[in-house]
């Protein structure tokens, strides 16, 4: 018996020392492109750091994301939790027909109430009509793909609130579309939140349609990006699941375009909607309009209408402002998350003529950014 402790611990202990040994000789990466996001490095040492404890805990974290292999246990420990019943516990459900669908968020709905009061206050104020969308989340749309056990998803109370409480803005309900749609229609990525290009074709021909527009429809070219994987991929850990295609569809009109890319330290200018570098990642969602910034100006130079658009958005806007850009002359994006100065002064330098909100359901209802909105 003691022979078998001893041997036992001989097998843990050459493992611990093992490991300890990979960790220190093997390359560190700055960057997990499957979860994407930024790894911890070795943290820098100070006497301060290690007295008020900071040091260790940056160390702890330096190990967890530097472990060697780490990826591969991810994904053995999703898996495991997959088959022991247990599945959605990371907060993404392994779904029917290939779906990775995020859980429920909690909704604070008092802070719901108070994002849509300042949206009306501010349209007021500046004297603008204004829209709102509301993204359903996919788990509310595609129920039908969900396990029999999931959470509840709150897009019909998030709306009730919406419709209640909105002054002197519209609310462009998707809901009733979207569920007609997903019979015949991929509306979502199977491994992110975000809308497909068809999906959010589907949202643009709703806007115009409440606004009196006349939605492109001719498309001369549809280009596809293979091996895309999104953002519940990358929460999930289930690294066996089938990649999604991005398409990108052009529109025979040919318009010319410039895109004014402002990151408040730094703005730079481009001649296109799409920004191919991204198709080499695993994360392809920001070929359009190259991802989330503090502010993206698109002017058409082919349309002279004198609409201009401003749209306050999360990324739910990209794809789908790829469309909408050729009914309007200029079309500014604002991102609350990171635009921190005066909108309502640059609704006055730019002539903005109307307003767009657009956000998906469930960060509408709970985002503190609004705040920004002044």
């Amino acid at each position: 018996m003691k022979k078998t402790k001893h041997i036992i611990s001989g097998i843990f202990l050459v493992f611990i020392f093992a490991f300890a040994i990979l960790l220190a000789v093997l390359p560190k990466q700055d960057y997990s492109q499957n979860e994407k996001r930024v790894l911890t490095l070795f943290p820098a040492f100070s006497t301060e750091a290690l007295f008020d404890g900071s040091w260790f805990k940056d160390i702890e974290t330096f190990v967890s994301d530097q472990f060697p292999f780490r990826d591969t246990f991810v994904g053995i420990n999703a898996y495991y939790n997959l088959l022991t019943g247990r599945n959605g516990s990371n907060g993404v459900y392994k779904c029917d027909d290939g779906y990775l669908i995020a859980d429920a968020e909690k909704i604070d709905f008092a802070r719901t109430e108070r994002n849509i009061q300042i949206m009306s206050e501010f349209a007021k104020n500046n004297n603008l009509p204004a829209k709102l969308i509301i993204v359903p989340a996919p788990g509310y749309i595609m129920d039908n793909v969900l396990p029999k056990n999931h959470t509840q998803y709150h897009d019909d109370e998030i709306f009730s609130v919406a419709e209640e409480k909105l002054d002197g803005i519209e609310l462009i309900d998707l809901r009733e579309t979207f569920n007609q749609k997903k019979k015949d229609t991929q509306l979502y990525f199977r491994t992110d939140h975000h809308l497909t290009t068809a999906g959010s074709y589907v949202m643009y021909e709703q806007f115009c349609k409440a606004n009196g527009l006349n939605p492109v429809s001719d498309f001369s070219e549809k280009e596809t990006l293979k091996d895309f994987y999104g953002t519940n991929y990358s929460k999930s850990g289930l690294w066996l699941e089938k990649p999604d295609n991005v398409e990108i569809w052009h529109s025979s009109n040919n318009y010319e375009y410039e895109v004014v890319i402002d990151d408040m330290t730094e703005k730079n200018t481009y001649d296109s909607l799409y920004f191919y570098d991204h198709d080499k990642n695993m994360d392809k969602y920001p070929v359009f309009l190259n991802g989330n910034h503090a502010l993206v100006s698109v002017k058409n130079k082919s349309v002279t209408n004198g609409e201009k658009l401003l749209i306050v958005k999360d990324s739910y806007a990209h794809c789908f402002t790829t469309f909408l850009c050729e009914n309007y002359e200029e079309i500014h994006m604002v991102d609350l998350r990171y635009f921190r100065q005066s909108t309502s002064e640059l609704i006055q330098a730019n002539g903005i003529t109307e307003i767009l909100y657009l956000y998906g359901a469930e960060n509408f209802a709970n985002m503190s950014d609004i705040s920004w909105l002044r």
